[in-house]
């Protein structure tokens, strides 16, 4: 009762805080604010001669909004997230997508900054290749911040188009529309800019055969045996303890650890102590043999679990529901992580925080484990299942050691009147994994309301904490709290960005251009913490841009945060099954022997093969 009478103001501060974010200050319904019109024109031969467009007929995609609503055009220009149109259609090609120009004015709020914006009526103009009911249903997702000069909503919405009811020779002549001419000026810039043939949308991703001889960046650490596979697995599942995928986690185990101090007799300790660590260690290999059996049957790539919106969402509930349970909110019928809690289930906990941990690995990549998946996964059931059973092993290493000589436990923190704020510090811990995995799922534009949520629910913490301290404490830990919220909303809020250094990934485009010039493709993926890692020190956009200028390179963004199937055919061409992974190739014959470099990289090995390359 008297935790919940501590709590109360958190919660007070955390409801408080909703009621006054822009998502909750609507009066409008979130449907109501914007509505789709779909309308099918015919492309005539001579208007498929005029345009260069090879389709049957065009989509128009029709955004009607609430009055003084607006939404960011295609390029944003100075802020703002670009609204995005894709999808592919029933025979797995890509959609084409053709943006109007967006409307020049200052963004409502910083109008210091000159933005580019759509109004109720905007037209986006989808290309359909087929003549006929092959083409349909288009799969269509629709991304963008819809704003209002006083709050912003992000939206996605997925939306599937059937073949239209009306024959194609009855359908409105596109070539004789008001817009016509924009289109065609859009058409006529988009080959200018990007070389995106719009042609191009006839032919099929599914129908490409990637045919390259990959070289490595580190040949000598590629696994050519079985043998070979097993010590690179059991040294990759060692060094995923430390990835950041599994540091969350790291705090479950430190907790499940420190528990088994609680118990008086010293043999009673180092039974559970063993138990603990032998349960844990077969929920790890568990589900690595779960992952195999998965992974090997749908020929997905690691990671690929993280790329189901739903699954992500139902970790992040469980991770949220673990730290409320430290705060003495309730207590989990399954895995109860408080210091000192009696467990009637210690080996079912133990072996269900094994399972939580492996799953949360599974975005991470870390040295070595690019390797023994590519070699893994194109071998037979047994060998999958063998190599992944290594991995799970060299991850549950240090815990069967710890049950063979629990000796090693003095090694680990000693109970104390610490352990309460290692506790909280868990709990903290694990909502801010929770809010990244809801803006995973989400979009990352939520971050801009979690992330200072979450300052204020540690700030409201600490203020109760500190009710009694000396007032040179109590000021300062507020104060540093009001500084963390400060940077957070700063980190968070939207700077102005090059929409230019990064080309969007077209698998038919890419086909065609490989070999004319320099090229380095990243694979990334918004789930994938090591990505981003890589994305804040090494594929910087000002790193880029310099290279781009500096040795000519096109770079080439491909998201796997979704499963796109043309994007992991051309992973798995490349001799790789896990993110990252990044290719550059060069001009000529040898294009078709691109470098790879997986998992971890740094600056200056990537800025040497692009010298070599210009040498």
């Amino acid at each position: 009762m008297s935790q919940m009478k501590q709590l109360s103001p958190l919660l007070f501060l955390f409801f408080l805080f909703l009621l006054g974010s822009p998502a909750h200050a609507l009066n409008t319904p979130k449907s109501d604010l914007l509505h789709t019109q779909v309308s099918f024109y015919r492309l005539s031969d001579d208007a498929q001669q005029t345009s260069g467009l090879s389709g049957a007929f065009i989509m128009a995609l029709q955004l009607d909004m609430q009055p003084d609503w607006y939404t960011y055009a295609d390029d944003p220009g100075g802020m703002g997230k670009p609204t995005k149109l894709t999808g592919t259609n029933a025979n797995g090609a890509p959609v084409t997508t053709f943006y109007p120009k967006g409307i020049r004015k200052p963004d409502s709020f910083d109008p210091s900054v000159m933005v580019n914006t759509y109004k109720s009526g905007t037209k986006l103009f989808v290309l359909i290749p087929d003549s006929d009911a092959r083409a349909f249903p288009l799969s269509l997702r629709l991304d963008l911040l819809l704003c209002h000069p006083t709050k912003c909503v992000p939206m996605r919405r997925d939306i599937s188009i059937p073949q239209p009811s009306a024959s194609q020779d009855s359908l409105p002549q596109a070539s004789q529309q008001d817009w016509w001419p924009q289109l065609i000026e859009l058409i006529d810039k988009k080959i200018t800019t990007s070389g995106q043939l719009p042609n191009s949308a006839k032919a099929s991703p599914s129908s490409i055969k990637w045919d390259f001889t990959p070289k490595y960046l580190q040949p000598g650490l590629e696994v050519t045996s079985l043998l070979s596979a097993i010590l690179m697995g059991l040294l990759a599942g060692l060094i995923l303890n430390i990835m950041p995928c599994v540091l969350p986690v790291v705090s479950l185990k430190l907790s499940a650890l420190l528990n088994s101090s609680s118990m008086e007799s010293k043999s009673e300790r180092i039974t559970a102590f063993r138990e603990h660590n032998i349960f844990f260690s077969l929920g790890v290999l568990s589900f690595f043999l779960f992952l195999a059996i998965v992974l090997g049957a749908t020929g997905s790539a690691w990671g690929a679990l993280f790329q189901n919106k739903w699954l992500v969402l139902g970790v992040a509930a469980i991770i949220f529901a673990l730290s409320l349970s430290l705060f003495g909110l309730f207590h989990l019928p399954v895995i109860d992580l408080k210091f000192g809690s009696k467990n009637n289930n210690p080996r079912v906990q133990a072996f269900f925080t094994g399972n939580l941990t492996t799953l949360l690995a599974t975005p991470c990549s870390g040295p070595f484990l690019g390797g023994v998946l590519s070699w893994a996964l194109i071998q037979g059931p047994v060998v999958i299942a063998t190599v992944f059973i290594s991995i799970g092993i060299g991850m549950a290493l240090p815990y069967l050691l710890l049950a063979l000589n629990p000796g090693l436990s003095r090694f680990l923190p000693k109970s104390g009147p610490w352990i309460e704020f290692v506790e909280k510090g868990i709990a903290f811990f694990l909502i801010a994994t929770a809010f990244y995995l809801v803006s995973i799922a989400v979009g990352s534009e939520s971050l801009r309301i979690l992330a200072p949520l979450w300052v204020l629910l540690f700030g409201g913490w600490l203020w109760i904490r500190t009710k009694t301290a000396k007032i040179t404490t109590k000021w300062a830990t507020r104060t540093a709290s009001l500084i963390l919220l400060a940077l957070l909303v700063v980190w968070t809020t939207p700077t102005e960005q090059d929409t230019q250094v990064w080309e969007e990934f077209n698998p038919i485009v890419l086909q065609k251009i490989i070999g004319t010039k320099p090229l380095l493709v990243d694979f990334t993926a918004d789930w994938c913490p090591t990505c981003k890692a890589l994305e804040a020190s090494v594929l910087t956009d000002k790193n880029v841009m310099h290279w781009k200028k500096t040795f000519g390179v096109t770079f080439i963004k491909v998201d796997m945060t979704q499963s796109t199937p043309e994007a992991e055919n051309l992973l798995r061409a490349l001799g790789s099954a896990s993110i990252p992974t990044a290719a550059f190739f060069p001009t000529g014959p040898e294009s078709r022997s691109p470098l790879v470099l997986r998992d971890i990289f740094t600056k200056s090995q990537l800025e040497n093969i692009l010298e070599s390359w210009e040498k």
